[in-house]
Order: structure tokens, then sequence, then C-alpha cells
């Protein structure tokens, strides 16, 4: 339960809210337990050094990945209209 209350408080800060909704969510008194105490937020070099052995590793967005399907699946509907709209109109 511990460690539950440091994950929150942390993912709260780095959502950017406000350390005052954050000490009432956590339910503190005070503002400093809220966050010198449960509040572990990595810097931003921190964030972009531990995703270069992500990368390394296999690692990566799933969202760059899944935003590449897409398009791959997009091109290739718009060939296969352009080659339905081919056939069409060599028919004629």
């Amino acid at each position: 339960m511990h460690d539950t209350r440091h994950t929150c408080a942390s993912l709260l800060a780095a959502l950017d809210v406000h350390p005052r909704i954050a000490m009432q969510i956590l339910r503190h008194s005070e503002i400093a337990v809220t966050m010198e105490a449960y509040t572990h937020v990595p810097s931003a070099d921190t964030r972009r050094a531990l995703r270069k052995p992500g990368k390394a590793l296999g690692g990566g967005s799933t969202q760059k990945k899944e935003g590449k399907e897409k398009k791959g699946k997009r091109k290739q509907q718009k060939r296969v209209e352009e080659q339905a709209a081919e056939d069409g109109q060599q028919e004629l």
C-alpha cells in the first residue's frame, strides 16, 4: 500500500497535477510530505537517458509502431482503390 502512494504521487506530479490537489488526494496534512517524501519525478535528462537502453533492447513506443501499421494499411487500401478504378476505366 505504501509503494502505491509513492507511485500515485509521482504520477500526479508527472501529469502536472497541482501539488495541493495531489496533497488532498493522498490525504496528507502538509504539502512538504507530499512533495519531498512521496513525489519522485525523474528529470527530462533522466527520461531521455532511460529511453536509450529501451530502444537498444528492442523496445519503443507502441504508438509509433501502431501509427506505422495504420499508415501502411492506408497506403495499401489506396493502392487497391486505385487499381479498382483503373480496372473500371479499362472496361469502358
